[in-house]
């Protein structure tokens, strides 16, 4: 699936702006950003729910607005999903049996089991974690080729959340589905993805491989003696926090010339800690007034 040039009104207000990107066979991919910067009308514009302004979508090379059968390649998870939430899980099947010809009956009714849902009970008298599950599951079943996930872990605990994510990396691994996801939890999606996009005002800002970027930037924390932030540092680190005189930074280019300059600084400490997908969101959407300056 290709994404080129994807832009998208709301009103005269836009709310996507030139968005291009690939999802190849068999890999995740996470988009992340701060709430309000267009990731739900990015996932409602790709599948169609929402009309583009301009832009294409394409799938092995053919336009998806032009060819419309190409829909059923995709399956979008949205997380206000509910309009059939009073059917139970046999009334359900038709439906979705209907619209994707080859949906896997045989895999839903044995997930299903195996997660010990009850056939004929309505999904919205399920808890929220069994409700979340079974969307899920019912996505898988439809053997798409493409799956978009709109925030998929929201609100589940532990057990459900770890359910959820051996349905995602089975799918992926069994059947090189691909899949586009969503989530502010950052430590799951981190587990999970091959890359990671920040989207940001509308644009997708970073692209990183998550494998790569951890392998190129550095996580420090410092303490110097004078109660200021030197300017090396804020000319070359971005600051994620600040604790008393221990500030904690992202550097993404910590070559032997620059940490000998701030060597030269005589930092009580100058220590790398380990890097997570948080500590890179971070470093993205925080600015200097998102914590505390020395007094």
């Amino acid at each position: 699936m290709k994404i080129k040039h994807l832009s998208k009104n709301i009103g005269t207000q836009p709310v996507l702006k030139d968005i291009s990107f690939s999802l190849n066979k068999g890999e995740i991919i996470g988009i992340v950003g701060r709430n309000g910067t267009g990731k739900t009308t990015l996932f409602r514009t790709i599948t169609g729910f929402y009309q583009k302004d301009s832009g294409d979508v394409l799938i092995n090379e053919v336009s998806l607005y032009q060819k419309v059968e190409l829909k059923e390649t995709i399956f979008y998870l949205d997380d206000q999903f509910n309009f059939l939430n009073n059917h139970s899980p046999i009334s359900i099947e038709p439906y979705y049996s209907e619209l994707y010809q080859q949906f896997d009956h045989e895999k839903y009714i044995s997930l299903l089991r195996k997660y010990d849902f009850n056939m004929d009970l309505p999904i919205d008298r399920n808890s929220k974690g069994a409700q979340a599950l079974f969307k899920v599951i019912l996505a898988f079943s439809c053997h798409a080729k493409y799956y978009i996930l709109d925030e998929p872990f929201d609100g589940l605990d532990l057990i459900i959340r770890k359910k959820v994510i051996s349905l995602i990396l089975n799918e992926v691994s069994i059947n090189q589905s691909s899949i586009l996801i969503s989530s502010h939890n950052l430590l799951e999606l981190e587990n999970i993805v091959d890359h990671i996009l920040f989207l940001q005002n509308g644009v997708i800002n970073k692209t990183y491989n998550l494998q790569e970027i951890k392998e190129q930037t550095r996580k420090v924390q410092m303490v110097f003696k004078k109660k200021e932030i030197p300017a090396i540092v804020k000319k070359n680190c971005q600051v994620i926090q600040v604790q008393g005189r221990v500030i904690i930074g992202i550097f993404e280019n910590l070559d032997d010339d620059l940490y000998e300059a701030i060597l030269a600084k005589d930092p009580v400490l100058f220590e790398e800690v380990p890097l997570t997908l948080e500590d890179l969101f971070s470093s993205h959407f925080t600015s200097e007034v998102d914590y505390q300056l020395f007094h």
